[in-house]
């Protein structure tokens, strides 16, 4: 049996509003569903520091983290390598000041009169050349070249000189004294400064050399 005219318009009409009310419908037409945000990712979240630079523009950006980076670095060159260094100049500066002090007392060896002066000459450039070896070693082992240059700085002629006229008008001995306490003060002091910057092995020398001029000191002549 067929469907009549009235039948059939009856069914499209039904058939338009299930297809209407179907929640899918429309999808291929272009139109916005109102199920579409179920098929979208979520917006993630802005990052903690996401908009902290935000308003910089992308070169200071570059410079910024360069910055950044630099700072690091530097962070950890003085966690790995801080407190290692052997100190060149500073140990350079202490072996020419004792390399002085000792040419100076070599001299008086040879000029002075008195025994006293001689000996006590004598054990100031024996403990002093001593220390200036040690230093060498110091440097040596650890394939480091000293410029003989700086090891010269200390050298004065005016002492050569002050000594002399010393000689002439007799009071030879009290000159070279004066001398040789204000020069060990000045080079116990050097070291002192050095030994704090040092590492450990360098600070176990230094703080032997210390001690060694302190005893110095302590000669009757320089007192």
């Amino acid at each position: 049996m067929q469907p009549n005219e009235s039948q059939k318009s009856g069914s499209g009409q039904y058939y338009a509003k299930v297809s209407s009310a179907d929640p899918l419908a429309g999808s291929s037409s272009g139109q916005p569903s109102q199920f579409d945000f179920m098929m979208k990712e979520p917006p993630k979240p802005p990052g903690r520091f996401s908009g902290l630079f935000s308003w910089m523009p992308k070169p200071a950006k570059i410079v910024l983290a360069a910055v950044g980076i630099l700072f690091v670095l530097v962070i950890f060159y003085a966690i790995f390598f801080g407190g290692k260094t052997t100190n060149t100049d500073q140990l350079t500066s202490v072996m020419a000041r004792a390399r002085e002090i000792g040419r100076v007392s070599v001299l008086v060896q040879q000029q002075a009169k008195d025994t006293s002066t001689k000996d006590l000459a004598t054990t100031a450039e024996a403990v002093l050349s001593s220390q200036e070896q040690e230093l060498k070693s110091y440097f040596s082992d650890r394939k480091v070249k000293v410029n003989p240059k700086k090891l010269a700085v200390r050298l004065d002629k005016n002492t050569d000189t002050s000594l002399e006229k010393a000689l002439q008008n007799n009071n030879y001995d009290q000159t070279y004294f004066s001398y040789l306490k204000t020069n060990l003060v000045s080079y116990q002091g050097e070291l002192d400064t050095t030994l704090k910057g040092s590492s450990e092995s360098l600070q176990s020398i230094l703080s032997g050399q210390y001690q060694s001029i302190k005893t110095l000191l302590t000669a009757p002549q320089l007192k």
